[in-house]
């Protein structure tokens, strides 16, 4: 790849000179504009100050995923590289140590959940997906415990497409004929891998959506392998989330797949959005519209505008994505209706928002690198007492008064990029109006790649560099993850989510995006016009104008997770909170022991922890000089209800995707992948598993008691197990051995314990109990010379029947615990020649690509078997925050 022309540096230099120029000249303005008034002053440092504070107190979050592929199969694992950053600065300085990954189905349901803990280079984890994972489509969902105070609405998400063609014995497809008086005729056809009908099998039938439904029902596949069916209204007028489960259980014909019900209907909805929100009468405005189908989706529309003295007014049709915009000027006392009619020919009416003689409005246009505003003023209010506001992701850009000053202009290069409101607001807080508009990226990070060949062969090293600096020839340092993929299998799509979109973008606004990426490709007229009509028809809610300057904040019900934690709460005989009651809890995860009790409320909290996933713990409540045990119990794990819009989508190219599903198929088998078989009941017989374990102290203690002896004594305390040792004495909690006065060393799992951690245990809780004393005890050293006790503590122990309610055993989720991207090393001839055949599709994934002091990152891995050229996506942030984004090909022949 070419360096950068030094001719573009230079006018990148006077851009930057001319934007300086500017902004001085524009605060000196904003300046002006105050000094006239002692009162303006003072309310924009409190307009000010009030956006500070809110940023403070509400530090809010964004997340981007990049993940290896825009697509998978069922067998492989989705890798990705988590980028959290503060909403406001887009710099990684949140405190959230945490993450959560979810992979949700259409039906909202919870596939796979994993928490991802931050370490030196950030967040990156990835998710497996089972080879019997239905073909469909589902979302990848991310967030932090903090960004759950904000809502659901800003979580990650992104759409996946995810194919199986491992196990294919059995295969089905569903299609659906015309709908006729609400009822929708289906069939489903099963073939084998032979493609031959699977005829005469039953086959159960579930459909969730309703009662009487729900119950299995079975049919049986005829000679074309079919069974047929009507769908009736109910799943015609609303399919979301709606799914039809069939499944064969006869021998030699396991199978099992669910179909997602599509939109079966050819209704839809218009929305109208006067520009900034007011419709004022006798003056021209702007209306923008956006029309949506039953499917969630754009829809095409043309329409017609009439009084309601059915007078036609003018005509519109969609220019992008279903939305468009028009002019009205409605007169005072008239109301105006649209005809509305889709491409299908269903035509609709819809009533026109009523317009207004007093308020105020504001409008917006762009040209030559300028937004022009021009305010119009309907109300009872002076010019004085209002005042544009000019704000970006929070951070107030301008606070001025209106005076006579109703028309002006703001050069683009003086905004930041994103998303920007203006607002016209007055001296009391109120807000009158807004208006929301899109600047295009200034001065991008410019990355450039070099490949030390110009082409690469099969199986041979390729050493690559990619050279991040700003838009002056500055070196840049950041955070960056790197994808390499096999360019024919797996198709990029230009135009999903990336991280330039999704950060300036979709994380500030509500509601689904089409086709993000669109409107970040270019930055003609024809570009700025789309970015324009969707910032006039979609909601903006991250930054809430009118409650920042009211001073509104609700109440935040979620703490930045900076640390793991355990909480519950233990309950006396009488199911009231017992209060300062002890707390022990035990986990064999490193040996971890901790001590707490419970406040006024009965409650606890353990901090100070660090456990991966599937760690056990047990937790033990004690409280003396109680009647009766105390329960004790553990606040569960509770995660945000699904509710994610999964749009029906296929893969972009659907040659490269069968291509690729087999390619999957192949690797699948090839890398030791199983296919599963369902089988019937089955009895296995085999001798049961010795539960006594062996330390490095066994057979050197001088009494133990082990697992089968310990199960003799149910829920017999330790003490009450020690005293039937010889030579070992034990008055209440007090230990002693034999020829000693000084309490013996007390170990659990290792770990010197006390005498008041040794009374929250009891027999159901040990493998095993071993005492050392005199000469057995000098392994120990000077520790031991009181004697030594040692109690080994059940791995994975779960509560059964006979264990009090002051005992529990919880599994918690933990992180996920890391895994590095296979890349296979050719660089011996003994792999190179022998290992079968290379089928990755992801060539190369690296979520913490290190970039040196000159901006410089350097990658080297090994080409695969198939003559493919290959796709380069970088993506990352500067430690300034600058967003960083490179797609390259590398070439590959034979």
């Amino acid at each position: 790849m070419k360096k950068s022309d030094p001719e573009i540096a230079k006018k990148l230099i006077m851009k930057q000179a001319e934007r300086l120029t500017l902004l001085v000249l524009f605060a000196s303005i904003s300046f002006y504009s105050f000094s006239e008034n002692n009162q303006g002053q003072s309310f924009s440092r409190k307009i000010e100050t009030l956006f500070s504070k809110y940023l403070v107190n509400v530090p809010q979050e964004k997340i981007y995923l990049q993940t290896d592929k825009p697509y998978y199969s069922a067998g492989e694992a989705i890798w990705f590289k988590a980028y959290v950053v503060n909403a406001a600065s887009h710099l990684p300085n949140t405190l959230s140590r945490y993450i959560y990954v979810e992979l949700i189905d259409k039906s909202n349901a919870v596939i796979r959940r994993v928490k991802i803990k931050k370490d030196s280079l950030g967040f990156a984890g990835f998710i497996e997906l089972k080879p019997e994972l239905s073909s469909g489509n589902y979302a990848l969902r991310a967030y932090t415990n903090w960004m759950q105070n904000i809502g659901m609405d800003f979580f990650f998400k992104k759409n996946i497409y995810i194919g199986n063609a491992i196990d294919n014995f059995v295969s089905s497809r569903i299609i659906y004929g015309k709908t006729i008086n609400d009822q929708t005729p289906v069939s489903i056809i099963f073939s084998d891998a032979s493609k031959k009908a699977v005829t005469g099998k039953t086959v159960e039938l579930i459909q969730n959506w309703n009662a009487d439904r729900n119950k299995k029902t079975t049919l049986t596949t005829d000679k074309e392998g079919k069974i047929s069916w009507l769908l009736t209204d109910e799943a015609v007028k609303e399919s979301a989330s709606k799914f039809i489960e069939v499944s064969i259980n006869d021998p030699g014909y396991q199978y099992k797949n669910r179909f997602f019900i599509p939109v079966l209907n050819n209704d839809f909805d218009v929305q109208f959005f006067p520009e900034s929100g007011n419709l004022l009468t006798n003056l021209p405005q702007i209306i923008a519209f956006k029309a949506i189908g039953p499917d969630g989706l754009s829809v095409d529309v043309t329409g017609k505008i009439f009084s309601d003295q059915n007078t036609e007014v003018t005509q519109f049709s969609t220019s992008h994505k279903g939305m468009g915009k028009f002019t009205l000027q409605p007169n005072s006392g008239e109301k105006y209706y649209v005809l509305v009619k889709a491409k299908n020919g269903m035509e609709k009416r819809f009533e026109l928002p009523a317009s207004q003689t007093q308020g105020v409005s504001l409008h917006l246009s762009h040209n030559k690198s300028r937004f022009y505003y021009e305010i119009r003023n309907n109300t009872v209010l002076q010019n004085s007492a209002l005042f544009l506001l000019i704000h970006s992701r929070g951070r107030v850009l301008v606070i001025q008064a209106l005076n006579q000053h109703l028309r002006g202009y703001i050069s683009e290069s003086l905004l930041p990029e994103g998303i920007v409101s203006f607002a016209i607001i007055d001296s009391v807080g109120n807000t009158y109006c807004e208006r929301l508009s899109f600047v295009n990226q200034q001065n991008a990070p410019i990355i450039n790649m070099e490949t030390d060949k110009p082409v690469y062969g099969k199986r041979k090293p390729v050493n690559l560099s990619l050279n991040i600096q700003s838009a002056l020839g500055k070196s840049l340092t950041g955070n960056f993850s790197i994808s390499i993929t096999d360019n024919s299998t797996v198709k990029q799509d230009s135009l999903s989510d990336n991280i330039l979109s999704y950060l300036l973008l979709c994380s500030d606004i509500r509601g689904y995006i089409e086709d993000p990426a669109d409107y970040f490709k270019s930055n003609t007229d024809s570009t700025r016009e789309k970015q324009d009509i969707l910032m006039l028809t979609q909601g903006w809610s991250r930054f809430n104008t009118a409650d920042i300057i009211k001073g509104k904040q609700e109440p935040l019900p979620y703490y930045m997770e900076a640390g793991q934690t355990i909480t519950g709460k233990v309950l006396n005989i009488f199911n009231k909170p017992s209060k300062n009651c002890g707390i022990i809890l035990f986990s064999p995860y490193k040996s971890t022991i901790k001590l707490t009790q419970t406040d006024s409320t009965g409650c606890f909290l353990i901090d100070g922890i660090d456990f991966p996933d599937s760690t056990s713990f047990i937790l033990k409540a004690k409280k003396k000089n109680t009647f009766g045990d105390v329960e004790i119990i553990s606040d569960p794990d509770v995660f945000p209800k699904t509710d994610v819009f999964i749009p029906v989508q296929h893969p972009v190219d659907t040659l490269a995707f069968n291509d690729y599903s087999l390619q999957s198929k192949e690797k699948y088998y090839t890398e030791g992948g199983l296919r599963m078989v369902n089988l019937g009941e089955v009895t296995v017989d085999a001798d049961a598993i010795k539960k006594n374990k062996e330390n490095h102290y066994s057979g050197l203690e001088g009494t133990r008691f082990t697992a089968e002896q310990l199960e003799n004594y149910p829920g017999y305390s330790i003490f009450n197990i020690l005293s039937m040792m010889p030579g070992v004495r034990v008055s209440g909690e007090s230990v002693y051995f034999r020829n000693s006065d000084k309490p013996p060393l007390f170990l659990i799992d290792d770990i010197e314990s006390t005498n008041d951690e040794i009374a929250y245990l009891n027999a159901n809780d040990v493998e095993e109990i071993s005492v050392f004393n005199g000469a057995n005890a000098t392994i120990f050293g000077s520790r031991g010379s009181s004697g030594v006790v040692a109690i080994a503590l059940k791995k994975g122990y779960i509560r059964d029947d006979e264990t009090p309610p002051s005992l529990i055993n919880i599994s918690p989720l933990g992180y996920q615990k890391s895994r590095e991207f296979y890349v296979p090393k050719y660089n011996i001839d003994d792999v190179r020649l022998n290992t079968p055949f290379d089928l990755r599709t992801t060539i190369y994934w690296n979520p913490k690509l290190l970039v040196d002091s000159t901006g410089t990152a350097h990658v080297q891995f090994y080409t695969a078997d198939k003559p493919n050229n290959y796709s380069v996506v970088l993506e990352g942030l500067t430690n300034k925050g600058d967003i960083c984004r490179y797609t390259g090909i590398i070439r590959r022949e034979d």
